[in-house]
Formats: C-alpha cells, structure tokens, sequence
C-alpha cells in the first residue's frame, strides 16, 4: 500500500469535479483501501482546488484511472494540474 496526496487546482467548480469523481467511484475504490477529499479556499474565482489523500493498494491500475481518457480529456477541459506526493502516517 502507498499513501499519496493529490492536490487538484483546476478551473470551474467543485460540483464538477466531485461529478467526475462520482462517475469513476466504483473503479477508485476497487485500486484503493481508502481516499478523502478535502476543499481548498484557492481565492480566485472561476477556479477550483482540492486536496485528495488516497490510500492506494494497486498502483498500476490507479494510474490507469489517472491517464484514462476520461481523466486526460476532463483535465484537459478544466486546465487542471495535479501535483502528487507520496506520504507517511506518523504513528
């Protein structure tokens, strides 16, 4: 398993984000034990930032979700940028 944080700034809104999560609900989870999302103020209008930590037991197939069409077209769509971090809970 591999803890990761994405941090998603995007533009439009979080309902559209949160709708394309929803789609590919069912195919997360089947790659993850575990994933939050989490909204962050970004101060700009018409622009979007979220924090999702994902706990992720299937790597290959997660980036298979990551680089789907659907994801590359919806990225592309809302100019959104990810920045991935691998992390550590602290016991």
């Amino acid at each position: 398993d591999m803890n990761i944080c994405v941090v998603s700034s995007f533009e439009g809104d979080l309902e559209e984000f949160m709708s394309l999560v929803s789609e590919l609900d069912e195919e997360i989870k089947s790659y993850t034990s575990d994933f939050e999302i989490g909204v962050v103020n970004s101060n700009k209008a018409g622009t979007s930032k979220v924090i999702t930590m994902v706990n992720v037991t299937d790597m290959e197939g997660f980036e298979r979700i990551m680089s789907s069409p659907k994801m590359l077209e919806w990225d592309k769509a809302h100019n959104n940028t990810d920045i991935i971090y691998s992390i550590e809970k602290i016991n």
